[in-house]
This record gives C-alpha cells, sequence and structure tokens, in this order.
C-alpha cells in the first residue's frame, strides 16, 4: 500500500469516527449557545473533527512530514482507549476509582515509572482532582463507590 492511501485511510477513519460522535451528539439535548445542552460541544468538536478530516483528505499528498507507524503510536491509541475505560468506570464506581486507576496506568504503563512514584503520584492526583471538582468547585457527582468526600 502507498502512503498516499494510507494517509486517505487516516482521513476516512477519522472522518468515520467524527460521524459515529455526530449522530451520538444529536441524541443528545442540543439546547443553544446561552444554554448548550448535553449535546451541543460534543456536536460541535465533531463538526469541527469531520471538516478537517475532509479537508485533508482532499487536499493532502504523499509527504515525508508525516511520522512513521512504531510502537510510539500504539501507546497513544492505547491512552485512548484507557479514556474510554474511564468513562465506564466513573459511570459505574464513581470519580475517585477511575481516576486513580487511570493515573496509574498511565504512569506505569504508558509512561513507565516505577510502581512507588505511580501509587503516589495517582494518589496525589486523585486526591487533587476531587477536592478541585467535588468541593471547591460543588460540582455534584454520581455514587462514589469510596464515597470520599
Amino acid at each position: 500500500m502507498t502512503k498516499d492511501r494510507l494517509y486517505k485511510i487516516n482521513s476516512l477513519v477519522v472522518m468515520l469516527f467524527a460521524l459515529g460522535c455526530m449522530v451520538y451528539a444529536l441524541s443528545l439535548p442540543l439546547g443553544n449557545l446561552q444554554r448548550p445542552g448535553a449535546g451541543f460541544w460534543p456536536l460541535t468538536i465533531s463538526l469541527v473533527m469531520a471538516a478537517a478530516a475532509a479537508g485533508l483528505l482532499l487536499t493532502e499528498r504523499d509527504s515525508d512530514d508525516y511520522e512513521p507507524l512504531t510502537r510510539r503510536t500504539w501507546i497513544i491509541v492505547a491512552g485512548f482507549a484507557l479514556m474510554g475505560a474511564f468513562i465506564l468506570v466513573f459511570s459505574v464506581a464513581g470519580l475517585t476509582s477511575a481516576t486513580f486507576l487511570l493515573c496509574l496506568a498511565w504512569l506505569r504503563f504508558m509512561a513507565g515509572y516505577g510502581w512507588r512514584t505511580s501509587l503516589l503520584l495517582s494518589i496525589a492526583f486523585t486526591v487533587l482532582t476531587v477536592l478541585s471538582f467535588s468541593v471547591l468547585l460543588g460540582v455534584p457527582m454520581p455514587h462514589d463507590v469510596l464515597n470520599v468526600f
């Protein structure tokens, strides 16, 4: 497969992902600029992402400016997958558990920190996040299995 076709496939994958996000966003209440609903910003971002992918699909040509697919590329894909896992854990177990597990996975397995450093930083970031959102900002959170605050 030539590089030119590979770039077109990448643009098509991004466009299909954006279209899927648009369909999901349209299933949520949109609201308006003064009072945006839950689907307003996901729809806006999906439209921008689809437009960018279409622009690349129509204009991009073979170039040496692109970074090759390496092991590092798959770490980025794993990071996105972990964000999806974060959403699932958050909806089931709450902010505290989801934040701690995401932080731990990123630091230990993606960044390569040792267990001790990963655990300490994950605990510190989790406490900071929970304090910031739940206590300081007063954001209502779903049930948290650890019921920290």
